[in-house]
């Protein structure tokens, strides 16, 4: 054989096995053509919103949003809730929570749960957002509002005050003891702690404090009113508003009021003005309570300067009678002497 026919058939050798090892190649290294899965499907079904911590500025909220999963594996889920003013469209702050990876197939619902703090003064819309590998998979939004009606932790309590009462303890020289009950009331569903209560009067037109004084609620059971008793003094023809402090150590957790009127006005209808009435607080001495002034009870009358009961039925002294009778005689007199 000839050298350059053996040349020719090794390159024609070469270039056949060339291509064989080419096709053979591609053959093994080509995979076999992916499945097509569905991509995962996540929805919110629900959402719940609660209060968790409560003080005079902020609240934080719960936030528990009930996602549907359907389909796929889940890939670095995410839910996302922004809060947005209702009165400016502004977001006011955001705050993300992981949802597990998920690789059944089957239908599952998860409770995904997250805290939020909030400004207390204003409303907001919570917008929901369910990311999965990057996208959004479903959107939702809830309104709150009304927050500033929640009360602080710090000043909850359950006592309440339900009533006031006030008497004339006492009256002297320019000055009124005015006895005050007040009934405190434990609405809550254990006893109350022992709080401190502080009673004040200030004048209602200058507002001047004229008295001050303080006592405690004790332990109140659930359910129940206790009755605290505490004496104001304060100088007499002026109007008062009483003031009821509750106080936890140095908090103030609530506060009422309720006026006390030793200078009463009264309105005239004809010329439709206010004027006023002179009171002698002395009258409303109640009796008991303090010794040398008027009491009365059960029809008697004690005056402060006797000790021997004036009843009501006793015969009243001599006075326009005696004249009108006189009067009625002389009438008759003169008209005989006529006839």
């Amino acid at each position: 054989m000839k050298p350059g026919h053996l040349l020719t058939i090794i390159l024609a050798s070469l270039l056949i096995l060339s291509f064989a090892i080419v096709i053979i190649k591609s053959d093994v290294l080509q995979k076999p053509p992916e499945t097509w899965v569905p991509p995962s499907n996540l929805n919110i079904r629900d959402v719940d919103v609660k209060p968790v911590v409560v003080t005079s500025s902020q609240i934080e909220v719960n936030v528990t949003a009930y996602i549907n999963h359907a389909g796929a594996k889940t890939q670095n889920a995410t839910m996302l809730i922004r809060a947005i003013s209702s009165d400016t469209r502004l977001l006011e702050t955001q705050v993300s929570a992981p949802i597990p990876e998920i690789d059944s197939e089957l239908e599952k619902t998860l409770a995904i749960s997250t805290n939020l703090n909030l400004e207390r003064n204003g409303g907001y819309e919570l917008n929901i957002l369910l990311f999965d590998n990057g996208s959004i998979r479903d959107s939702g939004s809830v309104s709150i509002s009304g927050l500033n009606a929640l009360t602080p932790m710090s000043k909850r309590s359950g006592v309440i005050l339900s009533n006031i009462d006030f008497t004339v303890s006492n009256v002297s020289t320019g000055k009124v003891s005015i006895k005050s009950d007040i009934y405190l009331e434990n609405i809550g569903s254990l006893a109350s702690e022992n709080l401190k209560v502080t009673v004040k009067a200030r004048e209602a037109t200058s507002n001047l404090l004229a008295d001050k004084t303080g006592t405690e609620t004790g332990v109140i059971a659930n359910e129940t009113t206790a009755v605290k008793s505490v004496v104001l003094a304060v100088p007499e023809g002026y109007n008062y508003m009483v003031v009821v402090e509750l106080w936890r150590g140095d908090t103030l957790i609530n506060s009422w009021e309720k006026p006390v009127l030793l200078a009463p006005t009264k309105t005239v209808p004809k010329e439709s003005v206010e004027k006023k009435v002179n009171i002698e607080v002395s009258k409303f001495v109640r009796e008991g309570v303090t010794a040398g002034v008027a009491m009365e009870k059960e029809g008697r009358y004690y005056p402060a300067a006797t000790a021997t009961p004036m009843y009501a039925g006793a015969p009243k002294e001599p006075g326009f009678e005696i004249f009108a009778g006189i009067t009625a005689l002389l009438i008759v007199f003169v008209l005989r002497r006529r006839l």
